[in-house]
């Protein structure tokens, strides 16, 4: 026996939704990746600023005891217990307390960085030079890769 109006939905009908929701799944992977891209970005100038924060204490303490200090290392900061190891937010490694990383100052005051990241830096201008960065300009644009 045979039933009038089944309703239901055709082959073509299924295969053309799967194919819409694969679209949007795309499109959401691609902006969710830029996404993670970017607040690694910050992350890692997030860590620039808290090297500030530790170096202003760093060259305010050598105030206090009458020492000139005119750059001040990643290596000092940790070794004096005012950072701890900074986590590259890009290689998701602990960078190793270095030299090549340090902020400069002018007495109490701190003027520029050059943090140097496994993937990324903040030490290279536009050109490709090695040039601290400023903290009155440091943003995620300051960054650049290796």
């Amino acid at each position: 026996m045979m039933i009038k109006n089944e309703r239901g939905y055709t082959l073509v009908e299924l295969l053309a939704v799967i194919v819409i929701l694969g679209i949007i799944a795309v499109i959401a992977i691609l902006a969710i990746n830029t996404i993670i891209e970017k607040s690694k970005h910050q992350a890692f100038v997030a860590n620039a600023l808290a090297m500030k924060s530790s170096a202003q204490y760093y060259a305010k303490d050598a105030m206090l005891q009458e020492r000139q200090i005119n750059k001040i290392t990643y290596k000092e900061l940790v070794e004096a217990n005012l950072i701890e190891p900074i986590l590259d937010p890009h290689s998701k490694t602990v960078l190793a307390p270095d030299d090549e990383s340090y902020v400069l100052a002018n007495g109490e005051s701190v003027i520029s960085i050059c943090l140097r990241g496994i993937e990324y830096n903040l030490c290279t201008n536009d050109s490709g030079e090695k040039e601290e960065i400023p903290f009155s300009t440091l943003s995620i644009k300051s960054l650049k890769k290796n």
